[in-house]
Protein backbone atom coordinates (compact mmCIF):
# COMPACT_ATOMS: atom_id res chain seq x y z
CA UNK A 1 0.00 0.00 0.00
CA UNK A 2 1.36 3.57 -0.84
CA UNK A 3 1.96 5.63 2.24
CA UNK A 4 -0.84 7.64 4.02
CA UNK A 5 -0.65 11.50 3.11
CA UNK A 6 -4.08 12.52 3.81
CA UNK A 7 -4.80 13.63 7.53
CA UNK A 8 -8.78 13.67 7.02
CA UNK A 9 -10.77 13.12 4.88
CA UNK A 10 -14.71 14.60 5.22
CA UNK A 11 -17.82 13.55 3.60
CA UNK A 12 -21.01 15.62 3.32
CA UNK A 13 -24.11 14.27 4.53
CA UNK A 14 -27.38 14.06 2.43
CA UNK A 15 -30.70 12.60 3.12
CA UNK A 16 -30.35 8.81 3.16
CA UNK A 17 -27.16 8.84 0.94
CA UNK A 18 -25.61 9.82 4.11
CA UNK A 19 -26.08 5.73 5.48
CA UNK A 20 -24.42 4.83 2.23
CA UNK A 21 -21.61 7.02 2.60
CA UNK A 22 -21.22 5.74 6.64
CA UNK A 23 -20.41 2.61 5.55
CA UNK A 24 -17.55 3.29 2.54
CA UNK A 25 -16.28 6.06 5.49
CA UNK A 26 -15.86 2.62 8.23
CA UNK A 27 -14.32 1.26 5.09
CA UNK A 28 -12.03 3.73 4.89
CA UNK A 29 -11.32 3.72 9.16
CA UNK A 30 -10.16 0.10 8.77
CA UNK A 31 -7.84 1.54 6.64
CA UNK A 32 -6.12 4.10 8.77
CA UNK A 33 -7.76 6.78 7.39
CA UNK A 34 -9.58 9.73 9.57
CA UNK A 35 -13.39 10.81 8.75
CA UNK A 36 -15.41 13.72 9.46
CA UNK A 37 -18.66 14.49 8.26
CA UNK A 38 -20.67 18.34 7.59
CA UNK A 39 -23.98 17.94 7.77
CA UNK A 40 -27.63 20.61 8.10
CA UNK A 41 -30.01 17.82 9.54
CA UNK A 42 -29.93 17.23 13.16
CA UNK A 43 -31.34 13.51 12.51
CA UNK A 44 -28.22 13.02 10.77
CA UNK A 45 -26.00 14.84 13.01
CA UNK A 46 -27.67 12.87 15.97
CA UNK A 47 -26.25 9.76 14.38
CA UNK A 48 -23.28 10.71 12.95
CA UNK A 49 -22.13 12.23 16.07
CA UNK A 50 -22.74 9.07 18.15
CA UNK A 51 -20.75 6.92 15.19
CA UNK A 52 -17.75 9.57 14.56
CA UNK A 53 -17.60 12.08 18.22
CA UNK A 54 -19.16 15.31 18.01
CA UNK A 55 -16.10 17.44 17.40
CA UNK A 56 -15.91 15.30 14.14
CA UNK A 57 -19.11 16.93 12.96
CA UNK A 58 -19.77 20.41 11.97
CA UNK A 59 -23.63 21.31 11.99
CA UNK A 60 -24.70 24.14 9.71
CA UNK A 61 -28.51 24.86 9.69
CA UNK A 62 -30.96 27.91 9.87
CA UNK A 63 -29.61 28.88 12.96
CA UNK A 64 -26.44 30.17 11.45
CA UNK A 65 -28.88 32.65 9.80
CA UNK A 66 -29.04 34.64 12.96
CA UNK A 67 -25.03 34.14 13.84
CA UNK A 68 -22.55 36.66 13.20
CA UNK A 69 -21.09 38.07 10.09
CA UNK A 70 -18.39 35.17 8.72
CA UNK A 71 -17.91 36.16 5.02
CA UNK A 72 -14.82 35.02 4.29
CA UNK A 73 -14.55 35.76 0.23
CA UNK A 74 -16.58 36.49 -2.75
CA UNK A 75 -17.95 32.96 -3.99
CA UNK A 76 -21.06 34.37 -6.04
CA UNK A 77 -23.35 33.10 -3.45
CA UNK A 78 -26.32 35.19 -4.89
CA UNK A 79 -25.77 32.69 -8.18
CA UNK A 80 -25.88 29.67 -5.92
CA UNK A 81 -29.38 30.68 -4.40
CA UNK A 82 -30.87 31.02 -7.36
CA UNK A 83 -29.73 27.61 -8.44
CA UNK A 84 -30.85 26.38 -4.86
CA UNK A 85 -34.46 24.35 -5.27
CA UNK A 86 -35.23 25.95 -0.84
CA UNK A 87 -32.98 29.10 -0.79
CA UNK A 88 -34.97 30.62 -3.92
CA UNK A 89 -37.67 31.10 -1.96
CA UNK A 90 -36.08 32.74 0.72
CA UNK A 91 -33.56 34.84 -0.57
CA UNK A 92 -33.04 36.89 2.24
CA UNK A 93 -32.37 33.90 4.71
CA UNK A 94 -30.72 32.45 1.93
CA UNK A 95 -27.72 35.08 2.03
CA UNK A 96 -27.45 35.48 5.05
CA UNK A 97 -26.84 31.42 5.52
CA UNK A 98 -24.49 31.03 3.11
CA UNK A 99 -22.06 34.19 4.29
CA UNK A 100 -22.16 32.86 8.02
CA UNK A 101 -21.91 29.57 7.55
CA UNK A 102 -18.35 30.65 5.54
CA UNK A 103 -15.99 30.60 9.05
CA UNK A 104 -17.53 27.81 10.55
CA UNK A 105 -16.96 25.15 7.50
CA UNK A 106 -13.06 27.59 6.72
CA UNK A 107 -12.12 26.56 10.18
CA UNK A 108 -14.03 23.10 10.52
CA UNK A 109 -12.15 21.97 7.31
CA UNK A 110 -8.83 23.56 8.78
CA UNK A 111 -8.92 21.84 12.04
CA UNK A 112 -9.17 18.79 10.87
CA UNK A 113 -6.64 18.77 8.45
CA UNK A 114 -8.90 17.75 5.41
CA UNK A 115 -7.34 16.71 2.02
CA UNK A 116 -10.59 15.37 0.52
CA UNK A 117 -13.91 16.45 0.62
CA UNK A 118 -16.48 14.02 -0.80
CA UNK A 119 -20.24 15.21 -1.41
CA UNK A 120 -23.03 15.46 -3.77
CA UNK A 121 -22.72 19.00 -5.62
CA UNK A 122 -27.04 19.61 -5.92
CA UNK A 123 -27.48 22.17 -2.49
CA UNK A 124 -25.74 25.78 -2.36
CA UNK A 125 -23.84 24.56 0.57
CA UNK A 126 -22.22 22.01 -1.13
CA UNK A 127 -21.18 23.86 -4.32
CA UNK A 128 -20.25 26.38 -1.68
CA UNK A 129 -18.06 24.11 -0.09
CA UNK A 130 -16.38 23.21 -3.45
CA UNK A 131 -15.94 26.57 -4.44
CA UNK A 132 -14.21 27.91 -1.05
CA UNK A 133 -11.64 24.89 -1.81
CA UNK A 134 -11.47 25.82 -4.99
CA UNK A 135 -10.49 29.94 -4.77
CA UNK A 136 -8.71 29.26 -0.67
CA UNK A 137 -5.62 27.14 -1.81
CA UNK A 138 -4.32 27.60 2.04
CA UNK A 139 -6.60 24.59 3.07
CA UNK A 140 -4.79 22.34 0.60
CA UNK A 141 -7.60 19.99 -0.20
CA UNK A 142 -9.83 18.91 -3.06
CA UNK A 143 -13.78 18.69 -3.84
CA UNK A 144 -14.40 15.05 -5.47
CA UNK A 145 -18.31 14.44 -6.65
CA UNK A 146 -18.42 10.55 -6.83
CA UNK A 147 -21.38 10.00 -8.95
CA UNK A 148 -22.57 7.03 -11.59
CA UNK A 149 -21.74 8.03 -15.14
CA UNK A 150 -24.81 7.39 -16.15
CA UNK A 151 -23.36 4.84 -19.41
CA UNK A 152 -21.89 2.05 -18.50
CA UNK A 153 -24.14 0.59 -16.12
CA UNK A 154 -23.27 0.13 -12.60
CA UNK A 155 -19.99 2.92 -13.20
CA UNK A 156 -19.09 5.76 -11.47
CA UNK A 157 -16.12 8.10 -11.13
CA UNK A 158 -15.37 11.20 -9.24
CA UNK A 159 -16.04 14.47 -11.01
CA UNK A 160 -13.62 17.32 -9.76
CA UNK A 161 -15.67 20.62 -10.76
CA UNK A 162 -19.51 21.71 -9.61
CA UNK A 163 -21.20 21.26 -13.30
CA UNK A 164 -19.80 17.54 -12.91
CA UNK A 165 -18.44 17.86 -16.37
CA UNK A 166 -14.92 16.56 -15.72
CA UNK A 167 -13.80 13.50 -14.52
CA UNK A 168 -11.18 13.19 -12.04
CA UNK A 169 -8.53 11.28 -13.42
CA UNK A 170 -7.14 8.39 -11.40
CA UNK A 171 -5.12 6.69 -13.84
CA UNK A 172 -3.23 8.04 -17.53
CA UNK A 173 -2.81 4.49 -19.03
CA UNK A 174 -5.63 1.96 -19.66
CA UNK A 175 -6.78 -0.85 -21.85
CA UNK A 176 -8.68 -0.22 -25.48
CA UNK A 177 -11.95 -1.18 -25.43
CA UNK A 178 -15.10 -1.44 -27.64
CA UNK A 179 -17.15 1.70 -27.29
CA UNK A 180 -19.10 1.56 -24.77
CA UNK A 181 -23.26 -0.07 -25.21
CA UNK A 182 -25.85 1.93 -25.34
CA UNK A 183 -27.79 0.30 -23.19
CA UNK A 184 -31.40 2.10 -20.59
CA UNK A 185 -29.62 3.11 -17.58
CA UNK A 186 -30.31 -0.18 -14.93
CA UNK A 187 -31.68 2.82 -12.31
CA UNK A 188 -34.22 4.09 -14.94
CA UNK A 189 -36.29 0.67 -14.27
CA UNK A 190 -36.08 1.75 -10.31
CA UNK A 191 -37.01 5.25 -10.89
CA UNK A 192 -39.95 3.73 -13.09
CA UNK A 193 -41.36 1.72 -9.92
CA UNK A 194 -40.98 4.37 -7.43
CA UNK A 195 -42.98 6.66 -9.92
CA UNK A 196 -45.74 4.47 -10.59
CA UNK A 197 -45.85 3.82 -6.67
CA UNK A 198 -45.98 8.14 -6.12
CA UNK A 199 -48.45 8.42 -8.64
CA UNK A 200 -50.97 5.68 -6.82
CA UNK A 201 -53.78 6.76 -4.64
CA UNK A 202 -51.90 5.29 -1.93
CA UNK A 203 -48.78 7.17 -2.95
CA UNK A 204 -50.85 10.50 -3.36
CA UNK A 205 -52.64 10.17 0.04
CA UNK A 206 -49.11 9.92 1.37
CA UNK A 207 -47.64 12.78 0.48
CA UNK A 208 -51.12 14.59 1.26
CA UNK A 209 -50.39 13.45 4.60
CA UNK A 210 -46.95 14.32 4.59
CA UNK A 211 -47.68 18.13 3.95
CA UNK A 212 -50.12 18.10 6.97
CA UNK A 213 -48.22 16.41 9.43
CA UNK A 214 -44.52 18.35 8.39
CA UNK A 215 -43.46 14.68 8.70
CA UNK A 216 -39.45 14.14 8.12
CA UNK A 217 -39.21 17.73 8.13
CA UNK A 218 -36.50 19.04 10.20
CA UNK A 219 -37.56 23.05 10.18
CA UNK A 220 -34.02 23.98 10.75
CA UNK A 221 -32.62 21.94 7.84
CA UNK A 222 -32.19 25.18 4.83
CA UNK A 223 -33.18 22.26 2.11
CA UNK A 224 -36.35 21.76 3.18
CA UNK A 225 -38.76 24.66 2.72
CA UNK A 226 -40.04 25.00 5.82
CA UNK A 227 -42.58 27.89 5.23
CA UNK A 228 -45.95 25.99 5.63
CA UNK A 229 -47.22 28.99 2.78
CA UNK A 230 -44.78 28.28 0.19
CA UNK A 231 -45.28 24.56 0.80
CA UNK A 232 -48.83 24.43 -0.14
CA UNK A 233 -48.95 26.52 -2.84
CA UNK A 234 -45.96 24.49 -4.81
CA UNK A 235 -47.07 20.80 -3.91
CA UNK A 236 -50.64 22.05 -4.51
CA UNK A 237 -49.45 23.53 -7.95
CA UNK A 238 -47.66 20.22 -8.61
CA UNK A 239 -50.35 18.34 -7.86
CA UNK A 240 -52.74 20.27 -10.10
CA UNK A 241 -50.11 20.35 -13.01
CA UNK A 242 -50.48 16.48 -13.15
CA UNK A 243 -54.33 16.44 -13.34
CA UNK A 244 -54.20 18.95 -15.99
CA UNK A 245 -51.36 17.41 -18.10
CA UNK A 246 -53.57 15.09 -19.86
CA UNK A 247 -54.85 18.04 -21.77
CA UNK A 248 -51.21 18.68 -23.49
CA UNK A 249 -51.43 17.83 -27.01
CA UNK A 250 -48.83 15.43 -28.42
CA UNK A 251 -48.90 13.65 -31.96
CA UNK A 252 -47.99 10.25 -33.05
CA UNK A 253 -44.11 10.06 -33.53
CA UNK A 254 -44.63 7.61 -36.46
CA UNK A 255 -46.70 10.15 -38.77
CA UNK A 256 -43.80 13.31 -38.69
CA UNK A 257 -40.70 10.91 -37.94
CA UNK A 258 -39.77 10.88 -41.59
CA UNK A 259 -40.10 14.60 -41.52
CA UNK A 260 -36.11 16.11 -40.59
CA UNK A 261 -36.37 17.12 -36.69
CA UNK A 262 -34.30 18.13 -33.63
CA UNK A 263 -35.18 16.02 -30.55
CA UNK A 264 -35.41 17.47 -27.10
CA UNK A 265 -35.95 15.59 -24.20
CA UNK A 266 -37.48 17.98 -21.50
CA UNK A 267 -35.38 18.33 -17.70
CA UNK A 268 -37.38 17.21 -14.60
CA UNK A 269 -36.83 20.73 -12.68
CA UNK A 270 -36.09 22.26 -10.20
CA UNK A 271 -32.88 19.30 -10.50
CA UNK A 272 -29.29 20.14 -10.12
CA UNK A 273 -28.83 18.50 -13.55
CA UNK A 274 -30.76 21.92 -14.65
CA UNK A 275 -30.21 24.20 -12.05
CA UNK A 276 -26.68 23.58 -11.13
CA UNK A 277 -24.97 21.78 -13.56
CA UNK A 278 -26.90 23.97 -16.40
CA UNK A 279 -27.05 27.75 -14.79
CA UNK A 280 -27.76 30.32 -17.34
CA UNK A 281 -29.64 27.45 -19.49
CA UNK A 282 -32.15 26.42 -16.98
CA UNK A 283 -34.55 27.98 -18.73
CA UNK A 284 -36.32 25.36 -21.03
CA UNK A 285 -39.09 27.16 -22.71
CA UNK A 286 -36.32 29.86 -23.88
CA UNK A 287 -33.65 27.35 -25.07
CA UNK A 288 -36.20 25.67 -27.63
CA UNK A 289 -37.24 29.24 -28.62
CA UNK A 290 -33.54 29.76 -29.50
CA UNK A 291 -33.08 25.99 -31.64
CA UNK A 292 -36.67 26.98 -32.74
CA UNK A 293 -35.13 30.46 -34.40
CA UNK A 294 -32.11 28.71 -35.96
CA UNK A 295 -34.40 26.04 -37.68
CA UNK A 296 -34.20 25.81 -41.54
CA UNK A 297 -37.52 25.23 -43.91
CA UNK A 298 -38.89 22.06 -43.49
CA UNK A 299 -37.46 21.33 -39.94
CA UNK A 300 -39.26 20.68 -36.80
CA UNK A 301 -38.57 20.40 -32.91
CA UNK A 302 -40.19 17.08 -31.57
CA UNK A 303 -40.54 17.47 -27.83
CA UNK A 304 -40.37 14.75 -25.15
CA UNK A 305 -41.81 15.06 -21.02
CA UNK A 306 -39.87 13.46 -18.33
CA UNK A 307 -41.80 11.35 -16.93
CA UNK A 308 -40.64 12.51 -13.65
CA UNK A 309 -41.15 15.41 -14.55
CA UNK A 310 -44.70 15.58 -15.41
CA UNK A 311 -46.55 18.21 -12.47
CA UNK A 312 -43.57 20.42 -12.61
CA UNK A 313 -44.67 22.74 -15.85
CA UNK A 314 -48.33 24.21 -16.40
CA UNK A 315 -50.28 24.28 -19.23
CA UNK A 316 -49.42 27.40 -20.16
CA UNK A 317 -45.86 25.82 -20.76
CA UNK A 318 -46.85 23.46 -23.10
CA UNK A 319 -49.18 25.62 -25.11
CA UNK A 320 -46.87 28.87 -25.75
CA UNK A 321 -44.40 26.20 -27.47
CA UNK A 322 -46.83 24.73 -29.26
CA UNK A 323 -47.93 27.82 -30.91
CA UNK A 324 -44.44 27.71 -32.74
CA UNK A 325 -45.27 26.47 -35.98
CA UNK A 326 -43.18 23.21 -36.00
CA UNK A 327 -42.62 22.34 -32.50
CA UNK A 328 -44.28 19.33 -31.71
CA UNK A 329 -45.01 17.08 -28.37
CA UNK A 330 -44.82 13.64 -28.28
CA UNK A 331 -46.36 11.02 -26.01
CA UNK A 332 -43.74 10.56 -22.54
CA UNK A 333 -43.37 6.71 -23.40
CA UNK A 334 -42.45 6.97 -27.06
CA UNK A 335 -39.24 5.05 -27.04
CA UNK A 336 -36.38 7.28 -26.46
CA UNK A 337 -33.94 5.61 -28.81
CA UNK A 338 -36.39 5.65 -31.81
CA UNK A 339 -36.55 9.77 -31.46
CA UNK A 340 -33.31 9.65 -31.16
CA UNK A 341 -32.00 7.18 -33.92
CA UNK A 342 -34.08 9.40 -36.41
CA UNK A 343 -33.43 12.59 -35.76
CA UNK A 344 -31.13 15.40 -37.08
CA UNK A 345 -29.79 16.73 -33.63
CA UNK A 346 -30.38 16.14 -30.21
CA UNK A 347 -30.66 18.62 -27.76
CA UNK A 348 -30.65 18.82 -24.08
CA UNK A 349 -28.85 20.75 -21.13
CA UNK A 350 -26.87 18.54 -19.48
CA UNK A 351 -29.18 14.90 -20.48
CA UNK A 352 -28.23 11.88 -21.02
CA UNK A 353 -30.04 11.61 -24.42
CA UNK A 354 -26.98 13.60 -26.18
CA UNK A 355 -24.65 10.97 -24.81
CA UNK A 356 -26.73 8.23 -25.87
CA UNK A 357 -27.34 9.73 -28.76
CA UNK A 358 -22.96 10.50 -29.39
CA UNK A 359 -22.43 6.88 -28.95
CA UNK A 360 -25.23 6.12 -32.03
CA UNK A 361 -23.25 8.53 -34.08
CA UNK A 362 -26.05 10.72 -34.18
CA UNK A 363 -24.98 14.60 -33.70
CA UNK A 364 -25.71 15.69 -30.64
CA UNK A 365 -25.17 19.45 -28.29
CA UNK A 366 -25.90 20.37 -24.95
CA UNK A 367 -26.09 23.66 -23.71
CA UNK A 368 -24.21 23.38 -21.00
CA UNK A 369 -20.57 21.41 -20.74
CA UNK A 370 -20.97 17.49 -20.07
CA UNK A 371 -18.39 14.62 -19.10
CA UNK A 372 -19.42 13.30 -22.76
CA UNK A 373 -18.68 16.15 -24.58
CA UNK A 374 -15.46 14.63 -25.26
CA UNK A 375 -17.08 12.56 -27.71
CA UNK A 376 -16.66 14.03 -30.86
CA UNK A 377 -20.22 13.74 -32.03
CA UNK A 378 -21.84 15.89 -28.84
CA UNK A 379 -20.44 19.52 -28.48
CA UNK A 380 -21.16 22.12 -25.92
CA UNK A 381 -22.95 25.33 -27.57
CA UNK A 382 -24.16 28.63 -26.00
CA UNK A 383 -25.83 32.07 -27.76
CA UNK A 384 -22.88 33.15 -28.96
CA UNK A 385 -23.40 30.25 -31.73
CA UNK A 386 -26.32 29.53 -32.22
CA UNK A 387 -26.92 33.36 -33.12
CA UNK A 388 -23.81 33.29 -35.04
CA UNK A 389 -24.33 30.16 -37.13
CA UNK A 390 -25.68 29.73 -40.00
CA UNK A 391 -28.79 27.27 -39.33
CA UNK A 392 -28.96 24.40 -36.71
CA UNK A 393 -28.53 22.22 -39.94
CA UNK A 394 -25.02 23.37 -40.62
CA UNK A 395 -24.10 22.92 -36.50
CA UNK A 396 -25.49 18.61 -36.66
CA UNK A 397 -23.77 18.58 -40.68
CA UNK A 398 -20.16 19.81 -38.77
CA UNK A 399 -20.97 16.67 -35.69
CA UNK A 400 -22.12 14.28 -38.28
CA UNK A 401 -18.54 14.61 -40.00
CA UNK A 402 -16.82 14.24 -37.34
CA UNK A 403 -13.32 11.42 -36.42
CA UNK A 404 -15.42 8.62 -34.60
CA UNK A 405 -13.34 8.53 -31.37
CA UNK A 406 -16.06 6.55 -29.29
CA UNK A 407 -13.56 3.87 -28.81
CA UNK A 408 -11.50 6.25 -27.25
CA UNK A 409 -13.81 8.15 -24.95
CA UNK A 410 -14.55 4.56 -23.88
CA UNK A 411 -11.03 3.36 -22.90
CA UNK A 412 -10.89 6.29 -21.10
CA UNK A 413 -14.12 6.68 -19.19
CA UNK A 414 -13.86 2.78 -18.19
CA UNK A 415 -9.97 3.38 -17.22
CA UNK A 416 -11.01 6.35 -14.95
CA UNK A 417 -14.26 5.30 -13.60
CA UNK A 418 -15.05 2.08 -10.95
CA UNK A 419 -17.42 -0.80 -10.49
CA UNK A 420 -20.45 -0.50 -8.71
CA UNK A 421 -23.65 1.02 -8.01
CA UNK A 422 -23.82 4.56 -6.16
CA UNK A 423 -27.33 5.28 -6.05
CA UNK A 424 -29.87 6.48 -3.09
CA UNK A 425 -29.93 2.96 -0.59
CA UNK A 426 -34.31 4.24 -0.38
CA UNK A 427 -34.10 3.41 -3.74
CA UNK A 428 -32.10 0.45 -3.91
CA UNK A 429 -31.31 -1.03 -0.98
CA UNK A 430 -29.31 -3.85 -2.02
CA UNK A 431 -26.38 -0.96 -2.66
CA UNK A 432 -26.28 -1.60 0.88
CA UNK A 433 -24.62 -5.22 0.85
CA UNK A 434 -21.53 -6.06 1.36
CA UNK A 435 -20.25 -6.57 -1.69
CA UNK A 436 -21.18 -3.25 -3.57
CA UNK A 437 -19.34 -1.56 -0.53
CA UNK A 438 -16.30 -3.11 -0.81
CA UNK A 439 -16.52 -2.18 -4.69
CA UNK A 440 -17.36 1.32 -3.76
CA UNK A 441 -14.92 1.54 -1.04
CA UNK A 442 -12.23 0.29 -3.18
CA UNK A 443 -13.14 3.49 -5.54
CA UNK A 444 -12.31 6.00 -2.26
CA UNK A 445 -9.19 3.94 -1.21
CA UNK A 446 -7.82 4.39 -4.77
CA UNK A 447 -8.23 8.05 -4.14
CA UNK A 448 -7.23 8.54 -0.57
CA UNK A 449 -4.00 6.32 -0.74
CA UNK A 450 -2.80 6.63 -3.72
CA UNK A 451 -0.11 9.08 -3.62
CA UNK A 452 1.28 9.47 -7.16
CA UNK A 453 -2.32 10.47 -8.67
CA UNK A 454 -2.52 12.97 -5.66
CA UNK A 455 -3.18 16.09 -7.41
CA UNK A 456 -3.88 18.79 -4.47
CA UNK A 457 -3.68 22.52 -5.97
Amino acid sequence: MNPKINNSTCFIANYSKTYLFHEIAQNLIQKGEKICWITVNLKLYDFLCEEYGKEKVLLINRDNINQPYCEIDDFKIRELIYGDRVLRHELQDGLRFLVNIQRPIYDFLKSNDVRFVFGEITWAHEILIHRMLTNRPELNAKFLNPHVVRLPNKRWAFFKDERQSQIYEVTSEYEEVSPIEVKKPFYLKVNDKRLKKSNSIKGRLDRIKRWITNENIDKKDPTHITKGKIRLVLKTQEEFNKEIYRMVKRVNFDLIKDIPYVFVGLHKQPEASVDAFGRYYEDQYLNICNLWRTLPCGWNILVKEHTNAIGDRDLSFYNKLQEMPGVYFVHESTDSYSLISNAQLVATITGTIAYEAALMKVPAVTFAPTFFNQLNYCKQIGLTELNECSSIKAIASGLRDQIDNRAEFSSYLMGNSFEGVLVDPVSMPSVMEEENIEMLSQGFLNVVQNQLELNIA
